[in-house]
């Protein structure tokens, strides 16, 4: 992938991740198929969620994060100051082991941007593959809760922002 960088998530970076479809069980986070997809390239595009673009070398689009309300699931105890970070890679990318350097990209960019004393990430228990990846990113478990209307069951976890980011 070479070296990442973000940038503010534009129209066309919205769209196509409307298009992007997960294989099971990842396929709970398939966009919606819907006909108001304006609508959703809009939230991405809304200055509140911080949504950015995570871009290679060659200006490749290879996913994106949000940082702040949008990284935050119903039911779960956001009480704690923290910055939330949300993200998502093209599906064709996932899998194959370039989840640190991604993490590693959208952390740098929190610490220098956003400076926050904590980082937190929520993510549905049966996303393994993510658990693991900030487990070892030096993010612990704070809390789990299930989300009531999808019957989806989430953890918490945390990071101290100066920890070997």
């Amino acid at each position: 992938m070479g070296n990442l960088h973000l940038i503010l998530l534009e129209k066309d970076h919205a769209r196509e991740i409307l298009t992007w479809r997960y294989p099971p069980p990842y396929n709970f986070y398939n966009p919606p198929e819907v006909q108001v997809a304006e609508d959703y390239v809009l939230e991405f595009i809304n200055p509140a969620y911080q949504f950015h673009a995570i871009l290679d070398d060659n200006s490749r689009f290879i996913g994106f994060c949000s940082f702040g309300i949008d990284g935050q699931v119903p039911g779960g105890d956001y009480s704690l100051e923290a910055l939330d970070i949300g993200l998502g890679m093209t599906p064709e990318l996932t899998g194959y082991g370039l989840g640190d350097q991604f993490l590693n990209a959208i952390l740098s960019h929190a610490v220098i941007h956003y400076n926050p004393a904590v980082i937190r990430m929520t993510v549905a228990n049966f996303n393994k593959r993510a658990l693991h990846l900030y487990e070892k990113s030096g993010f612990t478990r704070q809390q789990e809760f299930e989300d009531d209307m999808l019957k989806i069951t989430y953890t918490i976890l945390v990071k101290q922002a100066g920890k070997s980011i």
